[in-house]
């Protein structure tokens, strides 16, 4: 019996792409740091098709337990030493999720064994850290993504790209800030004393801001010059900027390209005030009108009426960052948020930070590193 033309020829495409398409290759991956953050990582990590948990590593032998106990799957092997994981022959990736001063020398070591790496942000708490993992990626074979997931927002990027292509002309101002209510007495105390410790985390700014400030970099599409700024930790009763974490703060930038951005972050905003909303929220201003980054907004200079951009059903934060981290091991392809990307917004925190300790305006040149 002949096999009609239509069914063999269909017949035989299929074998032949079957054929030209290699299995999807399998990613051996390690989680160092396996805490709060890590805990959530670690859960992406295993939803991603064809990638295997390897390795766990922290000092916490608890929070190795609980990290093998959910990773059960792939048994992983437990590790206390991140230099002992990185030798491990059969691994490609690693994610790194452990305290803030530890991002950089662990980023470094990774780049420099050839792992692909996945860092928590910021990537350096000093310029002196951001400038030793910027030196390893110039090196190194693998690559660096950091967690600026905000990065990875459909939603926000398409907002970006049409700030970019020319809807409010050219952009001159950002205002943005990521206020709340005071933190409870009792969820300061749960806090982990790094997290505590500005000299391990960095401080409000570089630990938490970071992804703001990131987000105001990505929209100006540029890096700051100077910075200037004040902040203290206001309650229960103030103390100065540089001894414990701040609780307020308040950061003016000029870019290179002469934009100007206004971040402000409050942990003193009541439920009760409605007329400035609290949360986290960007407008960019410029020649045409004015774009609410957040809700994908567009109020134009000379319209009666806002416009959206995105559809209410894209606002939000939701992302794919881990997911594009393995395609991009798998494509050979550099991440949206490279290394680059990680040493610009830490610098640009790092630099405000200074400007509030020090009290007065601190340039990008005095922090004396090559992005």
């Amino acid at each position: 019996m002949k096999t009609p033309r239509r069914e063999f020829l269909l017949t035989s495409a299929a074998a032949l792409a079957a054929k030209a398409a290699p299995p999807e290759q399998e990613v051996h991956a390690a989680m160092i740091g396996i805490g709060k953050r890590g805990s959530t990582l670690i859960q992406q990590v295993l939803a991603q098709p064809n990638v295997k948990i390897a390795a766990v590593c922290d000092i916490d032998p608890q929070a190795r337990d609980n990290a093998q106990s959910v990773a059960r799957r792939d048994n992983p092997r437990s590790f206390t030493d991140y230099r002992q994981v990185l030798e491990m022959k059969e691994l490609q990736a690693v994610v790194v999720a452990t305290p803030c001063d530890l991002h950089a020398p662990i980023a470094a070591a990774a780049l420099d064994a050839g792992k692909h790496i996945y860092c928590e942000k910021p990537v350096g708490i000093t310029p002196e850290q951001v400038d030793m993992v910027l030196k390893a990626a110039r090196k190194s074979s693998a690559f660096l993504q950091i967690g600026q997931q905000l990065r990875y927002v459909p939603g926000l990027r398409k907002v970006i790209d049409d700030i970019r292509g020319g809807i409010i002309g050219q952009p001159f101002v950002i205002r943005a800030q990521r206020d709340s209510t005071p933190v409870r007495p009792d969820a300061e105390v749960g806090r982990p004393s790094w997290y505590k410790d500005v000299k391990r985390s960095g401080d409000l700014i570089v630990e938490n801001a970071v992804h703001n400030l990131d987000v105001c970099n990505w929209v100006a599409n540029s890096k700051p010059t100077s910075a200037y700024g004040h902040g203290k930790k206001y309650f229960p009763t103030p103390e100065p900027a540089g001894t414990w974490m701040m609780d307020g703060f308040c950061v003016e930038y000029i870019y290179d390209n002469d934009m100007h951005l206004d971040y402000s972050q409050l942990y003193m905003h009541p439920r009760i005030l409605k007329d400035l909303p609290q949360g986290q929220w960007y407008f960019v201003f410029g020649q045409k009108g004015t774009v609410d980054l957040t809700k994908g907004i567009l109020y134009g200079l000379n319209e009666t009426q806002p416009r959206e951009l995105i559809p209410a059903s894209e606002r939000g934060e939701k992302e794919d960052a881990m997911t594009q981290f393995f395609t991009d091991i798998r494509e050979k392809k550099q991440p949206f948020a490279d290394v680059k990307v990680a040493a610009t917004a830490a610098l640009t925190a790092i630099m405000g930070r200074e400007a509030i300790y020090r009290r007065r305006m601190v340039t990008w040149k005095e922090l004396g590193v090559e992005v």
